[in-house]
């Protein structure tokens, strides 16, 4: 995300942008035509930054250019990682005067961790306690690799992170929070259906891409208990169900309403109207409606019916 002093410091755009302060007009939420940065580890190749850089691209093409972003790609070395946590806290402290150097150092996220287990996240920072709000996006070298076809929609999925923390607005993290629900099956399962429909569209992806991924997601269906809700389930050792069937659900919510009222309509009322409120008057009923509906119909149906809700190549 060659040896050198610091981690490679590459930036998309020429003029980086620097944190809110009192004298600078909160943009949060409208498209900019700033790019997003990028910043590298040492041992991260080129073409790994390029191949990032191009799923971005893809994505805000698609949904819209929002920021302040960067990307942090962390490589396999881990003191390279640590070179690159170093870049990481200087950053955040010229972006942001409240920005601690003890604790940043500290987060249990850093991207050492990310060197050794792989994997990728967002970091939104919106809050009161800070000058800078922006999105962090950390992007490892395995589970899954930039070798690997799933690194591509991981990276779209992400994307999707920041489209819906992008509409919402407070700064606080109840009524942040509220909106985004505190549980995966929502948030998690809009980023990743929405990621892998992008992806299925691409030019020479497979046409069954999308039944095929969908059809493992349907798996978490043996871990699921009886009467349970994927709305109950939260982060953590059974977190992979609310985000498989989370994806269903917001695959079979797309199907009774449509994908604009999911990607447009509904971001677009979620700050006046909250949660519940612009899922009802974007989809015509209660989000307890539709989850009733989903478990105990919809996910009782043949394999072969679930799948005609998916939308053609």
């Amino acid at each position: 995300m060659r040896k050198i002093a610091f981690a490679l410091f590459v930036v998309v755009c020429f003029t980086p942008l620097f944190g809110t302060t009192k004298e600078t007009p909160d943009t949060w939420g409208k498209p900019t035509r700033t790019k997003a940065e990028f910043y590298a580890a040492d041992d991260v190749p080129q073409s790994h930054i390029d191949l990032t850089r191009y799923w971005y691209e893809v994505a805000s093409n698609e949904w819209g250019n929002f920021g302040p972003l960067e990307f942090w790609i962390v490589g396999s070395d881990v003191e390279a990682a640590k070179r690159l946590d170093n870049r990481y806290c200087n950053i955040r402290k010229q972006k942001d005067n409240r920005s601690n150097a003890v604790n940043c150092r500290n987060r249990s996220h850093n991207f050492e961790r990310y060197a050794k287990e792989g994997n990728a996240g967002l970091n939104t920072q919106r809050n009161e306690h800070s000058d800078w709000s922006g999105f962090i996006v950390t992007m490892a070298s395995k589970n899954p690799g930039p070798q690997e076809d799933d690194y591509k929609s991981v990276t779209l999925h992400e994307y999707f992170h920041v489209y819906q923390h992008a509409h919402i607005f407070s700064k606080n993290r109840e009524e942040r929070e509220s909106r985004t629900q505190r549980n995966p099956w929502w948030l998690e399962g809009g980023a990743e259906y929405m990621a892998q429909l992008l992806y299925s569209r691409q030019p020479d992806v497979r046409d069954d891409y999308l039944k095929d991924k969908m059809k493992q997601k349907l798996r978490a269906m043996n871990d699921l208990e009886d009467g349970e809700s994927i709305r109950d389930i939260p982060y953590g050792r059974r977190g992979h169900i609310a985000y498989s069937l989370g994806a269903w659900f917001v695959a079979f919510v797309i199907d009774k309403s449509s994908e604009e009222a999911f990607t447009r309509g509904f971001f677009k009322d979620l700050n006046r109207l909250g949660f519940e409120g612009s899922f009802k008057k974007n989809f015509d009923g209660t989000s307890q409606e539709f989850l009733r509906e989903f478990h105990e119909e919809f996910l009782k149906k043949p394999e072969s019916e679930m799948l005609k809700i998916l939308p053609p190549r």
